[in-house]
């Protein structure tokens, strides 16, 4: 509890300097020492982090890795957001009990290990800090200096009041759409739908899997009808069905791990080249398990803690490719990026080996990946190009229903659904 007195005083200060300079409440590391950041439910790991207003026992898990020698003191506190994830007006006293932050102590140096880390793990909410309101929240890990930000991580806490029914018909409404592509039709209740002017004070958000570029903000209902909100025939319903995910496992360097080429030992550490990725969309659809694109940290010796004795390696990737896409840009998605399109993610294309190659600092276990191309023009990004667009895809929606309460002015969240297509 160092200076919890001191650090509320300088929270208040500094939520202003933050909001100004992170304007967009996302998930973003600011730090390179930062990795392998997980924040999950306690108790599924796959799971978004979403908690109940009303079961706050129902705790979230975060872990992370520093790069470092030493293990600086760490802390932690959260930033309230609208519906479309930008900071609110509204003050932390109103939607924070008790401490504005709080100290990460539970930390672990890494073992036996050629790369040095300090592992962090942290519980909440506990009582000493806890969300008073539902809605979108935004975790933020700091030095000492609350100005200091190491990395941010997006987390919900549900008010349940609205029920979702959803279905997944066989062909999108408009089949110029493309008939592969996966449409959710919606049906919404919740009380006072009236008296809450529902079509105007109602947002949902719907995202496919763990993806934020092609996710759905601020959609409106088609119809209002006595008894609920309707929202079908539209547009933004119909997501590109992909492919399932590919995947790769280093939680054994003894063994050559799955889908790997080579793994040889350097004086720094372990280097793992995958074999060379092919384009997928020429093939017939086939079903192979994953992940919905997460990830899992793990080694595969039971008697070892991966926590801390993990290492972590340089990991190559290779999609043979005949050209260089003019305008558009590919990259590595999925958990094992943070789920964001940013330079560690982007491919480079190389003219003499024909494809594009990326390296990425892995922690051992095992990833879920695919490839996407982001056209530059426009800022659409399509993972069909590369690894086709079938309809029988297993994909995974989140569905978050969010009521603006204007005498607060903060949207409340009031529903959370997880559909699973097919």
């Amino acid at each position: 509890m160092r200076f919890k007195l001191l650090i509320v005083i300088l929270l208040a200060f500094s939520t202003n300097i933050f909001a100004q300079k992170y304007m967009s409440c996302s998930d973003m590391n600011y730090r390179n020492e930062v990795q392998t950041v997980l924040l999950h439910p306690t108790d599924y790991e796959y799971d978004k982090p979403v908690i109940y207003l009303n079961h706050m026992k129902e705790q979230l898990h975060l872990q992370f890795d520093l790069l470092l020698d030493d293990a600086p003191f760490m802390y932690y506190t959260f930033i309230h957001c609208s519906n479309d994830w930008q900071p609110t007006d509204i003050q932390k006293s109103e939607y924070i009990v008790g401490f504005f932050q709080d100290d990460i102590d539970n930390f672990s140096f890494s073992l036996n290990t050629y790369v040095n880390y300090v592992h962090y793990d942290l519980v909440f909410p506990t009582e000493e800090m806890m969300p008073k309101l539902s809605g979108n929240y935004l975790l933020v890990v700091t030095g000492e200096n609350p100005d200091d930000v190491y990395f941010t991580r997006r987390f919900y806490v549900v008010d349940e009041q609205a029920v979702i029914a959803t279905k997944m018909p066989r062909y999108p409404y408009d089949l110029n759409l493309g008939q592969n592509k996966q449409e959710i039709d919606l049906d919404i209740v919740y009380p006072d739908l009236f008296n809450s002017r529902a079509d105007q004070y109602s947002n949902v958000t719907i995202q496919q899997n763990g993806r934020w570029d092609n996710a759905v903000f601020g959609l409106k209902p088609t119809y209002i009808l006595p008894e609920k909100l309707s929202y079908i025939n539209n547009e933004k319903l119909v997501f590109e069905s992909g492919n399932q995910y590919l995947r790769i496992n280093t939680s054994n360097f003894d063994n050559r791990p799955e889908r790997t080429k080579s793994v040889y030992l350097e004086d720094n550490g372990y280097v793992v080249t995958l074999h060379d990725d092919e384009q997928r969309n020429v093939n017939n659809y086939i079903f192979d398990e994953d992940l919905f694109g997460e990830k899992h940290i793990y080694l595969e010796k039971d008697n070892l803690d991966a926590t801390i004795e993990a290492d972590y390696s340089p990991v190559n990737f290779f999609l043979k490719w005949p050209q260089y896409m003019i305008g558009k840009d590919v990259y590595i998605i999925g958990a094992i990026t943070d789920w964001r399109m940013e330079d560690n993610a982007k491919m480079e294309y190389d003219p003499e080996r024909r494809g594009y190659k990326n390296t990425l600092f892995l922690k051992q276990g095992y990833y879920d990946y695919m490839y996407a191309v982001k056209d530059n023009a426009s800022g659409i990004t399509s993972v069909a190009p590369v690894n086709g667009d079938f309809w029988e895809t297993k994909n995974m929606y989140h569905i978050f229903v969010y009521l603006f309460e204007p005498t607060q002015n903060y949207d409340q969240l009031i529903g959370y659904k997880v559909i699973r297509s097919h």
